[in-house]
């Protein structure tokens, strides 16, 4: 009988077929959605001598600044790799190296969990996700494909019994985006457990967590928020949170006796700290954000939205999305049972919990759940085994959420979609980047391509900290009185999309592009040519 392929050779093999194919398609690698183009934006100003403590991105909400909430730990290696092999170079390979790091770390918890025979069945899954697709396409270098690594690590650590390893990428992961902050309070839970049964790995681990969070504080936080309880990013509040509570961990594991009643006590000193520290981020980290943005910017966020809202805009994404997810999760419980069962599925449980509520988290309930999908399915005869491949697979729940959804309402959505992506690619930029450098006022997705593709400021980008960009855009586009709001600013140039929800959303207001719309362009606007459904203006 021969013997299986190794499975991190199974892993290069099946990655390799995803690069080849990505790289085919996406030849130039170049950076086509907001955050990534805001993203290339921040590298830059880092590479071009920004200090590494300063996330200010200078050139947005012009010509005052927007204290960024984004993190280092993303920039610098994007910035190597630009220094190693250019620009190009680093947008292709630092999403498919990050995909590397997922296949491999897929292979092993579907080898924990199923054995050998769950490795390819699990890797070609993965292969076929559709949520993983655009997340390491070449040009994706925005953070959420780092936090999915960091969680899937943390998740194989703990399966591997590696508490050491499980807290330092738990914590890098809170230090990339507070969106991983479910997983670290769910592997606080496993934390406990190990209080009872194994309490020199709980003490381990607790050590690890408290030293991490202070390296990160000191070493990659920016300045402004280091002493800043800031509830978006990560800062004093969560510093202080990580280092109290994994000091306690560990602390606690020394204990001869009563650890439930001690690790309790901890939890409530850490939510009277926490109170104390920064009571407004119980509400999350959109808490201190005006209530006005909720109408004009948060309600607008696709990604933000609850499933059962998105299953209503998507049909065919929810399908295949968050339908996919809950059928992963379902599909769990029937892989052998085991204690790295289990931890597979508190993870996919906790992530599809977050992705009930806001739509972003389904590629981490996808990503957790396939290793038990895989070993589920290895159950099977050979015959079963293959029909499940075929169809248990998230590009045929793709395939099916498109027939529900029906072949016209999808195609006029793609169609809708592809022309909004036109509207930030560079080539509808470039007119703007042949003028000389000013200040650009521009509906907030477009906001970042003018940072990437040209060298003007501009007033607005899809950012919740830019509430004085958001509110001054929102008056120009959709106010009474656009000129004041343009001339306190200093703007130089105006530029709409036709193709945008903006376009839609100020339109029904009245106001500038309801003018704009029926042809009624104002004397102090000077058109200057237009590249597909984008037109530039001078202000004058």
């Amino acid at each position: 009988m021969p013997r299986p392929i190794p499975a991190p050779a199974l892993a290069f093999s099946f990655w390799a077929v995803f690069a080849v194919l990505t790289l085919w398609l996406s030849p130039h690698g170049v950076a086509v959605d907001t955050d990534s183009q805001m993203r290339l934006a921040q590298v830059r100003d880092l590479l071009h001598g920004q200090s590494w403590f300063d996330t200010t991105q200078w050139r947005m909400n012009a010509p005052f600044g927007l204290p960024m909430h984004w993190s280092r730990l993303v920039d610098g290696p994007i910035a190597l790799l630009i220094l190693l092999g250019g620009e190009t170079f680093a947008l292709a390979a630092w999403p498919l190296l990050l995909l590397l790091a997922v296949f491999l770390l897929l292979a092993r918890l579907a080898q924990k969990l199923g054995g050998a025979r769950a490795v390819p069945a699990t890797l070609l899954l993965a292969l076929l996700a559709v949520q993983l697709w655009d997340l390491f396409a070449p040009g994706s270098i925005d953070h959420h494909n780092l936090q999915l690594v960091l969680m899937l690590g943390a998740l194989t650590a703990l399966v591997e019994q590696r508490p050491v390893a499980a807290a330092v990428t738990l914590a890098l992961g809170v230090g990339v985006g507070i969106e991983s902050l479910p997983y670290v309070l769910a592997a606080a839970a496993i934390a406990a457990l190990w209080l009872h049964d194994e309490p020199a790995k709980a003490r381990r681990f607790g050590v690890a967590l408290a030293a991490a969070a202070v390296v990160l504080l000191f070493a990659t936080t920016a300045s402004a928020y280091r002493f800043t309880p800031a509830c978006d990013t990560y800062s004093l509040f969560y510093a202080v949170l990580m280092a109290v509570g994994g000091a306690g961990v560990a602390a606690i594991a020394m204990l001869p006796r009563h650890r439930p009643a001690a690790f309790a006590g901890l939890v409530l000193v850490l939510l009277a700290i926490a109170a104390l520290l920064n009571p407004a981020c119980f509400d999350g980290p959109y808490g201190a954000m005006a209530p006005r943005l909720a109408a004009i910017f948060l309600a607008r966020i696709n990604e933000a939205r609850p499933a059962w809202d998105f299953a209503f805009f998507a049909p065919s994404e929810f399908f295949s999305g968050y339908g996919y997810a809950l059928a992963g999760f379902a599909a769990c419980w029937l892989a052998p049972k085991s204690r790295v069962r289990d931890l597979v599925l508190v993870f996919a449980g906790v992530a599809l919990l977050v992705a009930t509520f806001e739509i972003r988290a389904v590629p981490f309930a996808v990503l957790f759940a396939l290793p038990g999908v895989g070993a589920a399915m290895v159950r099977l005869k050979p015959v079963p085994l293959t029909l499940a491949l075929l169809l248990g697979n998230e590009a045929a729940f793709a395939v099916a959420g498109a027939a529900l959804e029906g072949e016209g309402h999808l195609n006029a959505r793609v169609a809708v979609h592809a022309r909004q992506l036109a509207c930030l690619a560079p080539a509808a930029m470039a007119p703007l980047a042949r003028l000389p450098p000013g200040r650009v006022a521009a509906f907030d997705d477009q906001g970042p391509a003018v940072l990437a593709y040209t060298r003007d400021g501009v007033l607005s980008g899809p950012y919740h900290r830019n509430t004085a960009g958001l509110l001054d855009n929102d008056a120009i586009f959709a106010g009474p009185k656009p000129r004041a709001v343009l001339q306190r600013r200093g703007i130089s140039y105006l530029m709409t999309c036709a193709a945008t929800p903006d376009w839609e959303f100020y339109a029904a207001r009245g106001g500038l592009v309801a003018r704009l719309a029926a042809h009624q362009v104002p004397a102090w606007l000077t058109p200057l040519g237009s590249h597909g459904n984008v037109t530039l203006y001078r202000v004058d």
